[in-house]
């Protein structure tokens, strides 16, 4: 459904594309040959075509679940280009993407997500994004485009997810309808880090989550780790593939952690990833939970003999948020600044900056 101008005859790309599976990023999309879908916040995927102008995405919103005021946000630049902003309506079934950029190169994520429904239940959870092809001019084509090859996984609650981070300066807490509209994925300090260095960066991260769980139906990271969905893996055999390089994990700030729930997902997570993969362990900002977290990661540390485990802590930082708590995009900037001091003295990490 074209909105501007006439409509040209067109052709569909499905998601089973090679270039479409080849620039989602890794490890929060479900890929199957009718649709893709993600419910992780920053989930993106990369893409270009040629002989074509017009780009459409094919979507599927009669399974979302939740009022319409808390649908998932998308954002999307054509030819690195502005970023525009769309949240998903009701029965709508397309966006326009690109109408007229020569070859177009799409950059999308998902910029928002409401933390309060079910992001976890079933094959398709009911507060997701799913992608079911695009539609492009008769002859139109992907092409593959470069990205970097090595791996950057965040994991977090909401000030990793982004929660907020659209508001200004004590603009206050967003009310519980607004929360998918005031988030900004990307405005991430985890993000910006991944960036930095020169790594392709993929997210577990969503409001109101802590190691043993939290909103949106999410278990525990022991399990969370190892599950897309409650019915659908991650894993490809007793692997995260690909293989993260970098794992950075910010939790503790929905509640002091117990040190089993830390101790296990951590041991977990270095099962499922490799001996040399960097595990990096942050606390909160806000200082929460410093010494449980802290004697948690020293236990995991003398018990494992992990060699590639970290522990990192800002101590005080003063930035600006919406509410005290959640970081405005100025705010993610400030944390971003403060720890590159921290991650430049971890073995490796700068030697990949770009």
């Amino acid at each position: 459904m074209i909105t501007e101008g006439s409509t040209p005859s067109q052709s569909s790309i499905p998601v089973s594309d090679i270039n479409v599976v080849n620039g989602l990023s890794p490890l929060n999309w479900i890929v199957t040959g009718k649709y893709i879908s993600s419910s992780s916040g920053g989930a993106s995927l990369r893409i270009g075509f040629k002989n074509t102008h017009i780009v459409q995405l094919s979507v599927d919103t009669s399974v979302i679940k939740t009022p319409a005021s808390r649908y998932p946000v998308l954002a999307w630049s054509v030819n690195d280009g502005p970023f525009q902003i769309h949240q998903l309506t009701p029965n709508e079934i397309s966006v326009l993407l690109s109408f007229k950029e020569t070859n177009p190169v799409i950059d999308i994520y998902l910029r928002g997500f409401s933390p309060f429904e079910d992001r976890y239940t079933g094959d398709v959870p009911g507060n997701v994004v799913k992608i079911t092809g695009f539609l492009v001019e008769q002859g139109g084509q992907t092409v593959s485009t470069s990205l970097p090859e090595k791996i950057w996984l965040n994991i977090g609650d909401s000030i990793m997810s982004g929660d907020a981070a659209a508001c200004q300066n004590k603009q206050g807490r967003p009310a519980d309808d607004n929360w998918a509209l005031s988030n900004e994925a990307r405005a991430s300090y985890g993000y910006l880090l991944a960036q930095h260095y020169g790594y392709r960066e993929t997210r577990i991260a969503s409001g109101g989550y802590n190691w043993g769980g939290g909103l949106g139906g999410f278990p525990g990271l022991d399990i969370l780790i190892d599950q897309r969905t409650s019915t659908i893996s991650r894993l490809t055999g007793d692997k995260l593939s690909p293989t993260p390089n970098v794992v950075l994990i910010n939790l503790g700030e929905n509640g002091v952690p117990a040190e089993a729930p830390v101790t296990s997902a951590l041991a977990k997570i270095r099962r499922r990833v490799l001996p040399n993969t960097k595990l990096i362990v942050i606390i909160p900002v806000s200082g929460k939970g410093r010494a449980a977290i802290t004697y948690a990661v020293d236990s995991y540390r003398k018990t494992s003999d992990d060699t590639n485990i970290y522990l990192v802590d800002l101590n005080k930082i003063t930035f600006a948020t919406a509410d005290g708590q959640h970081p405005t995009a100025a705010g993610h900037k400030t944390i971003y600044d403060a720890a590159r001091h921290f991650f430049d003295s971890i073995s490796g990490l700068q030697n990949q900056a770009l």
